[in-house]
């Protein structure tokens, strides 16, 4: 047994000894789970909407009005004047002169909000309900000031002091399933992308050489069989998708502050698994292919495709629902639904049983072929 560690541990050490190994294996993951998870959003942080007001009334249903307007997912700036020419682009909302005495003699008033030309257009909708919230309540109060003796600053100012009498409180009914974002989605997509495509290249490449050199038929004439060298060859891919995997799970953890869930174990065997389906798969396919280059070329493809399709690069919860299931034929796909019941959907140990179960069952077939197909 020694002679098979010796030789999965070369393998490894191999690898170590190739200078853009770091890069390709450690620091391009974590590049890439920053750049999606921040163009992808986040889920960690509420939302912060930019709205600036120039308020060219100041009177005091125009000063009501933008108190109204103050809340902590608003990031609101008072504007004394309009900004000057080439001043950066932000959403504005102008309040009109004479609003109040438009207000108070019942007369209609237009505000106006100024978007930015290349601004979200999500962004912009919620400014624009948060707007209408900020008028309907300036609306009730006033209305309750005018009933109770007539629409005065002091009489809104009670009004406003008052306990609400009705609350809305918002919950998830249950019936939908929330979609993976930012973060949860990136760190544990580029993880599954990345540990399969460098497995997949590095483990090929060094097989396709050992081929080629007779290297790998000088270690069969040693004391050990044709299927310990196999098993060598199948351990050492499994060191090297074990190892990036912890490191990434760390960067995950403490770069990221993504959470990897509430079981260690679900985790454990969930990472496990999908480490042996790849080290099956990069075996095979140093066993098929010829050379180098080949080793190189079809691991990159295979690795983009099978994380497109998988829902590494985004949910598979966006996808229709023949191309979700139709996915479930590889095993990205599979090792994803794993980390999103850990990690998005709060499951156990029982929710990643199954696509463990699924990820063994690829590693063994993958292994299996590597073991008929390798020439040595």
């Amino acid at each position: 047994m020694s002679g098979v560690l010796w030789l999965a541990w070369n393998d490894v050490r191999l690898t170590a000894r190739d200078k853009p190994a770091f890069l390709w294996l450690v620091v391009l993951p974590i590049a890439m789970m920053w750049f999606f998870g921040a163009i992808g959003g986040g889920s960690e942080q509420p939302l912060r909407l930019a709205l600036d007001v120039l308020d060219q009334d100041q009177a005091w249903v125009a000063r009501a009005f933008v108190g109204e307007l103050r809340e902590d997912t608003i990031d609101l700036q008072e504007l004394a004047a309009p900004p000057p020419p080439g001043a950066p682009e932000r959403r504005r909302l102008v309040v009109p002169a004479g609003f109040t005495a438009g207000v108070l003699s019942g007369e209609r008033q237009v505000l106006r909000i100024e978007h930015v030309a290349t601004g979200n257009l999500e962004s912009n909708l919620a400014a624009q309900a948060h707007v209408i919230r900020a008028i309907a309540r300036t609306i009730g109060r006033l209305a309750a000031a005018k009933v109770e003796g007539g629409a005065t600053a002091e009489r809104y100012r009670d009004v406003a002091s008052r306990p609400a009498l009705a609350r809305l409180a918002v919950t998830t009914a249950g019936g939908g399933t929330p979609v993976p974002r930012g973060r949860e989605q990136s760190v544990p997509g580029m993880l599954t992308m990345t540990v399969l495509m460098m497995t997949l290249i590095y483990g090929a490449v060094f097989l396709t050489i050992e081929k080629q050199s007779g290297m790998l038929r000088r270690q069969t004439l040693v004391p050990m069989s044709r299927g310990r060298v196999i098993l060598a060859k199948l351990l050492g891919r499994l060191i090297l998708a074990a190892l990036q995997i912890g490191v990434l799970v760390a960067a995950g953890r403490l770069l990221f502050g993504v959470s990897w869930g509430r079981s260690p174990a679900g985790l454990a065997l969930l990472l496990a698994s999908y480490a042996i389906a790849v080290a099956g798969l990069a075996t095979l396919l140093g066993a098929v292919v010829r050379n180098p280059a080949q080793a190189s070329a079809v691991g990159w493809i295979i690795g983009m495709v099978l994380a497109s399709i998988g829902g590494c690069w985004w949910p598979s919860e966006v996808m229709p629902g023949w191309m979700r299931a139709a996915a479930h034929v590889l095993p990205t796909a599979w090792a994803m639904e794993g980390f999103h019941g850990l990690i998005s959907f709060g499951g156990g140990l029982t929710t990643v049983l199954v696509p463990a179960a699924v990820l063994l069952g690829f590693g063994g077939v993958y292994s299996l072929l590597a073991a008929k197909l390798l020439r040595v």
